[in-house]
Parts: structure tokens; sequence; C-alpha cells
């Protein structure tokens, strides 16, 4: 079985004791292969900055480009920009299970080997880059909008009465002001 991740994986065995940096892409084939991954269409830029002089070794890590993802105002697709930067921590584990040890910030690897797997945190990280609104600068006016849906939107606005309940509360509240 072959690895689909292999090139997200850093050969750090032979690297010199000193500052490296790699570059990948994130798209489709990428999310992919988990299972339930938020993110369907996308095209982020990875660099990663990997200082192995001193131990732990540090990966720094930076996601930035654009993700599709759902409008919550008209449901269209749209693409939404995304940037985030984050460290990694990689220690030495002494006995095996320490490489069982799940820590945010930090990766146990044994002696012998021969790559730092960095998946799991750029899957992470990729999904909470994601804005928790989702909606566009200008509901209604780029060409991603669902303008059909948006102009139900507005009539349901118009349409709506306000409630005599609230009417009497914004009563009291301007006689308070």
């Amino acid at each position: 079985m072959s690895d689909v991740f292999k090139e997200y994986k850093i050969p750090h065995a032979g690297l010199k004791k000193e500052v490296h940096e790699f570059s990948y892409e994130l798209d489709e084939k990428f999310f992919a292969n988990y299972e339930n991954s938020l993110i369907s269409k996308c095209n982020i830029a990875v660099s990663v900055k990997f200082d192995k002089r001193h131990e732990p070794y540090i990966l720094e890590v930076d996601l930035d480009g654009t993700v599709w993802s759902e409008c919550d105002r008209c449901t269209a697709s749209l693409p939404l920009t995304i940037h985030t930067s984050f460290i990694i921590y990689v220690k030495y584990a002494y006995d095996e299970s320490m490489k069982e040890i799940e820590d945010v910030e930090i990766i146990y690897i044994a002696r012998d080997d021969q790559h730092i797997d960095i998946t799991q945190f750029l899957y992470d990280y990729a999904h909470l880059s994601i804005p928790v609104h989702k909606i566009c600068d200008k509901p209604g006016e780029t060409e991603y909008c669902d303008k059909e849906i948006i102009n139900i939107l507005e009539q349901k606005l118009d349409n709506e009465t306000t409630d005599p309940r609230w009417a009497d509360l914004d009563k009291l509240k301007d006689k308070l002001n």
C-alpha cells in the first residue's frame, strides 16, 4: 500500500544541523483522503521552516491560500482567504510509549525515524483557519452570490412585522434615553 501523504512528511534523517525550508501545496486530493473534511475545493500554499540546530527541533508552518465554502447567507459556494501560522516542536522519544502521547504542539519521534509526519497538523490548522462566519463582503453584489436567494431573504425581511411586545419595549427604551 502506498503512502498518499508521503510528500507531506519531512525527511529529517540525514539533514544538516541548520535551518531548512520546505514548500507544499494542499488541494482537493489532500482533503479527499479524510472522511469528514469540510474542505472540498481549495488551493493552499504551505511553507515550512525546519530549524534542526537545537533540540527540540522547531517547525514553523505557514498556511496561505483560498478555501471554497458555502455562504452562510445564500448557500452559494464562495472563496475564503485563509492565513495561519503555527509552531510545532519535535522531540525524540526515549521509549515507545512516548510516541503515543498526543500533544497539541509536540511531535515525538524515535531516533531511527526517517520522517516527521505533519499531515494531521496541516489538516487541522487548515480547518481551524476557516472563518466562523462565511459571508462575502458585499452580499448580493459579487459574482458568487445566489441573487435569487438574496432577493427571497430581502423580501422576507421587508414583509416581517414587528411583534407588538418589542414595539412596547422600544418605547420604554426611548423613554430611558
